[in-house]
């Protein structure tokens, strides 16, 4: 499939001699095209019946068109460290881009150093870019239903793959350390020092180099067993109960990330 929307609302500027600054009118476009693939199998067709269905879902989205080709800025963060915009519309991008700055190492005093894109020797604004797509590569889908005699056994696997996580609580949980707040263990083991220089911390201080970056954004992937159940059916000839189900069941029993 190939779908256009065209006609989104879109907040436009005012002249101030309309007395108001914004506006919203219908400008935006955007663009999604993919697939989506549904395969079911029955390897065994007997007294024992075992049926298998299988779906997958392909989706690429593009923004095609801003109000004067103009970005706009979407959620926002605001935690002790940091107060910034978590993603952005940009022409030719997927919808919900994640935005912020890359980093680039440590300072020879442990902090954190972060690319100067545009090269002027500063870190400003200027800087940020992509740094990540929370959108999947693809989901999928598999179901297993065993069937013999009164006997049943289903079980649903979901998954998806590719797509990014801006993990915001991972800000103050491993980079504040001016208030005292529990950490995960790993920030003690493995934090900055002259010995240990490629660490995956800073080194802790008071104050402490912090931007919204590429640190936070965690691969989101996943395999899911949704839903297992084990069932036994009784079937009777009375007119009162016709039949009766007995089952177990479990639901998010495992998740692989």
């Amino acid at each position: 499939y190939i779908k256009h929307t065209r006609d989104l609302l879109n907040t436009v500027g005012l002249p101030l001699s309309m007395g108001y600054t914004t506006t919203i009118q219908n400008i935006g476009a955007m663009q999604n095209k993919g697939f989506e693939l549904g395969v079911e199998a029955i390897p065994i067709a007997k007294e024992f019946e075992w049926r298998i269905n299988f779906n997958a879902s392909i989706n690429r989205n593009k923004v095609l068109k801003l109000y004067n080709s103009q970005d706009i800025l979407g959620a926002s963060i605001d935690v002790n460290l940091v107060q910034d915009y978590l993603n952005i519309l940009r022409e030719g991008h997927p919808v919900g881009s994640f935005w912020g700055y890359l980093e680039d190492g440590y300072d020879e005093k442990g902090q954190i150093v972060f690319r100067d894109l545009n090269g002027d020797s500063r870190i400003t604004l200027d800087d940020k870019t992509f740094i990540g797509d929370p959108n999947p590569n693809f989901i999928y889908g598999i179901q297993s239903v065993m069937n013999y005699k009164n006997f049943d056994f289903t079980f649903f696997i979901q998954g998806s793959q590719g797509n990014d996580i801006y993990n915001v609580s991972s800000i103050n949980n491993t980079l504040d350390f001016g208030i005292g707040l529990n950490m995960p263990r790993d920030v003690y083991l493995n934090h900055w020092t002259p010995e240990n220089r490629n660490a995956k911390y800073p080194i802790p201080k008071l104050s402490t180099n912090v931007r919204s970056s590429n640190r936070f954004v965690e691969d989101g992937s996943y395999l899911r067993l949704k839903n297992i159940e084990l069932a036994y059916n009784l079937r009777f000839n009375k007119n009162a109960i016709k039949s009766l189900r007995l089952f177990v069941n479990a639901q998010n029993l495992l998740t692989l990330t």
